[in-house]
């Protein structure tokens, strides 16, 4: 409904009008308004109501099937001859739908009418309607009839719209001891406006209820304020007096819901702890009490004795009631309660609105798994009970459908930065969504809530967009591991009528090679080793595009790695597409750790390469340097001889047979593979001289190099250099040196590479990677 429950000031503050009058287009047309229906003041007497057939229906159970009620659209009010409908959008769609033959009006979008139980509907001239000078009564039993149009300012003070209950129009006018008076204002069928102040109100404030109407009761919320003690006061429409007042215990500010029905009224109670449901018969100060649940507007209602209640699906979600699997649970099922017995009989499965009719019934929007979604009739039976029955679906199938969806098959390029859309068409949007994705190799998983992203209600688009990054946490910033990737989603209908859709499909994460890569993420790792030889795995990442790096994270590999006295994470030389590790142990024998790509064990058992390593105090790995796409080393011998071992691919042979390429090189005391570091052919090395300057060597593609060129000194303050590839994603590679010791403090520093081979780093930047921890003796 459009108005607010609950009011503690008059919307129309500072508003005087001074005429009263009726434009009566009406007549001049020939149409004409119905009058309100007569009722008898109600005395505590039991009204007899009965379910009676629409006007102007001859065979009303077939040609009520036949009407559709309008898709994602909720009942607002319903007459004899049809009923009005909301559009659950932004900008709703107030829509007149005939019983007879399923025509249809669309109304101006200032329609509202607070549960009218007529064909009146009323529109008025500003977009909130209670603020409206003028309004605009439409009879829609005769819809080719221009509407009246009625001006209040006669009213001569302060006043607003509060609302109409079949014809009759309620105003709130201010009288001079304060506060506001109801005011009953009926326009009768020749055009002409009767106005009558509601008798018998207690002081203070009152304001209509916005859902607890019938065809001749209105239910107003007074109190002096909502510290003071408040209650409900039943109007009789026909005689403009109230004939039934009901002390309202607890907490009033959360309790303005109400209902009624020609013969109870109820409302919730709250002590503290307990909050229940107080029904009284009009005119009585007896009450029954029930259990409250869920007390909710459209919801709350009565039929008789009893009341009914349920839970829209728009609640249901921030009440977080969700199953074991982190699902929502469907809404609770719209039930009535009888006053008198206590006796429970469920109705539909579910409700989103409800509006009472003319006959006393019930047009309840909701639905049940035989017979469907839409508009459902709740009237009492031959036994006295509550029962429901479909008088205008929706059309819609039960059953939610996938209709397509928009997928890639592989995810890489742009897509790994800026993120991937997923999407998927399915038959109908008022469900719960959610997709889970899981990552084949590691078992990360991660599950999302779909969003709607529009379309039409027979056709829906939700979707997801994955930032590509790792699925163990939400708000990671580390990126997610290449692979193969599962995807499925789930969708229930959040009305719990219809079977659960699964759908299932798969993509690939491609991500390029990075050396120093242990997790397939594709950013660069250094691995560190303690005293105690146990070894850790510490991840990086830039800080932004082409900037410094950050100490992304640490984890444990495992220790008993004080067996090896040189180790080199060498690239991807098993033919896998993560980085591998060489070690040799004291005897000269070289292992290989093929990667695995798994955060949480990156390295599987170690398999020997071979003997006789011993000759080497240099090994240096990482890049290819042959240009054949497969990762290399170089090691130095006791005598400055450079040696090359070309890798293979092959996890059983990992590397060609040695090849001499140079001498001279027991000059250095640090060779590190860097990438293709100036632009030439294929991979380079930098190497650093006993007095601390710093050498670059070109590679030429073929294993071998160019005469060397000097880049720098001062490079002995470090005790390792890394090259981690290009880390800071600008698309060359860069250099990362660390120092750590007793004497030498400790830190990392990083030196973005530049492409030129005469000054191939821009200056050191301080960052956290090795985070101040001095209790490492090698970097690699």
């Amino acid at each position: 409904m459009d108005n607010a429950r609950t009011r503690t000031h008059r919307p129309g503050a500072g508003r005087r009008l001074t005429a009263l009058a009726v434009t009566a287009v009406l007549t001049a047309t020939g149409g004409t308004l119905a009058a309100m229906p007569a009722a008898a003041a109600s005395t505590g007497t039991t009204r007899t109501v009965t379910a009676t057939t629409p006007a102007g229906t001859a065979d009303a159970p077939a040609q009520e099937a036949a009407v559709r009620f309008p898709l994602d659209a909720e009942i607002v009010s319903a007459g004899t001859t049809g009923f009005l409908s909301r559009t659950n959008s932004a900008t709703p769609e107030y829509r007149w739908t005939r019983w007879t033959d399923g025509t249809s009006t669309v109304l101006p979008a200032a329609a509202s009418v607070n549960g009218s139980v007529s064909d009146v509907v009323v529109t008025g001239d500003d977009e909130d309607i209670r603020l409206s000078r003028v309004l605009r009564i439409h009879d829609m039993a005769a819809p080719s009839a221009a509407p009246v149009e009625a001006d209040f300012g006669g009213l001569g003070t302060d006043w607003w719209f509060a609302g109409a209950v079949g014809s009759t129009l309620v105003v709130m006018v201010e009288v001079p001891e304060g506060g506001w008076a109801p005011h009953l204002v009926t326009v009768g069928a020749d055009g002409t406006l009767t106005d009558r102040a509601v008798t018998g109100m207690p002081p203070g404030v009152c304001e209509l209820n916005a859902t607890a109407h019938t065809a001749h009761t209105a239910v107003f919320d007074c109190g002096l304020g909502l510290d003071e003690v408040r209650g409900k006061v039943v109007v009789d429409l026909a005689t403009a007096s109230a004939v039934s007042r009901h002390v309202q215990a607890g907490k009033p500010w959360r309790m303005f819901e109400a209902a009624v029905s020609d013969t109870h009224v109820a409302w919730p109670e709250e002590d503290g702890t307990t909050r229940t449901i107080h029904v009284a018969r009009h005119g009585t100060d007896e009450r029954r009490q029930l259990p409250a649940g869920a007390v909710r507007g459209d919801d709350f209602r009565m039929l008789g004795e009893w009341v009914t209640l349920g839970q829209p699906r728009t609640l249901e979600w921030s009440a977080g009631a969700y199953d074991g699997e982190g699902y929502p649970i469907p809404p609770r099922p719209f039930t009535a309660v009888s006053a008198e017995t206590g006796e429970t009989v469920p109705l539909l499965t579910h409700v989103s609105s409800s509006a009472p009719a003319p006959d006393g019934s019930l047009l309840v929007r909701g639905g049940l798994p035989e017979t469907g979604d839409g508009l459902y009739r709740v009237t009492l039976g031959a036994d006295g009970k509550p029962v429901a029955a479909m008088v205008a679906p929706t059309g819609r199938p039960t059953a939610v459908t996938l209709l397509g969806g928009d997928v890639p098959d592989v995810v890489t390029g742009e897509q790994l930065a800026g993120g991937v859309d997923l999407s998927w068409d399915l038959s109908r949007g008022d469900v719960y969504m959610w997709a889970t994705l899981v990552h084949l190799r590691t078992g990360q998983r991660v599950t999302w809530p779909l969003v709607d992203d529009g379309g039409t209600p027979d056709r829906r688009t939700v979707g997801m967009r994955w930032d590509v990054r790792e699925l163990t946490r939400p708000g990671a910033t580390r990126p997610a591991p290449g692979g193969e990737y599962t995807w499925e989603i789930r969708v229930r209908p959040d009305d719990g009528i219809g079977p659960e859709l699964r759908a299932t499909g798969a993509f690939t994460v491609t991500r390029p090679a990075v050396p120093r890569d242990h997790d397939d993420n594709s950013t660069p790792e250094v691995l560190l080793r303690d005293h105690e030889g146990v070894l850790r795995r510490v991840g990086t990442q830039p800080v932004t595009a082409g900037d410094n790096l950050f100490h992304e994270g640490a984890w444990t590999v495992g220790g008993g790695w004080q067996v090896y006295d040189r180790m080199e994470s060498a690239g991807d030389v098993a033919g896998t597409p993560v980085g591998d590790v060489i070690a040799r142990d004291r005897s000269g024998v070289l292992w290989l750790y093929e990667g695995t790509g798994i955060d949480t064990k990156p390295f599987r058992g170690r398999t020997k390469v071979g003997g006789g390593w011993g000759i080497y105090d240099r090994l240096a790995g990482g890049s290819d340097l042959t240009g054949d796409g497969r990762a290399d080393v170089v090691a130095t011998d006791m005598s400055g001889g450079l040696w090359l071992y070309s890798g293979t691919g092959d996890v059983g042979a990992p590397f060609a047979a040695r090849k001499r390429i140079g001498g001279g090189w027991g000059i250095y005391n640090r060779i590190t593979a860097v990438g293709n570091l100036a632009g030439a052919a294929a991979g380079d090395l930098v190497a650093r001289d006993a007095s601390g300057v710093l050498w670059l060597h070109l590679g030429k593609g073929d294993g071998t190099f160019a005469a060397r060129t000097r880049i720098g000194a001062g490079w002995n303050t470090y005790g390792d250099l890394v090259g981690v590839g290009d880390a800071n994603g600008d698309g060359r590679p860069d250099l990362l040196a660390l120092k750590h010791g007793e004497h030498t403090g400790s830190g990392s520093y990083f030196y973005a590479g530049t492409g030129d081979r005469l000054a191939p780093f821009r200056a050191a930047k301080a960052n956290d990677v090795l985070r101040g921890d001095s209790g490492y003796e090698s970097g690699f």
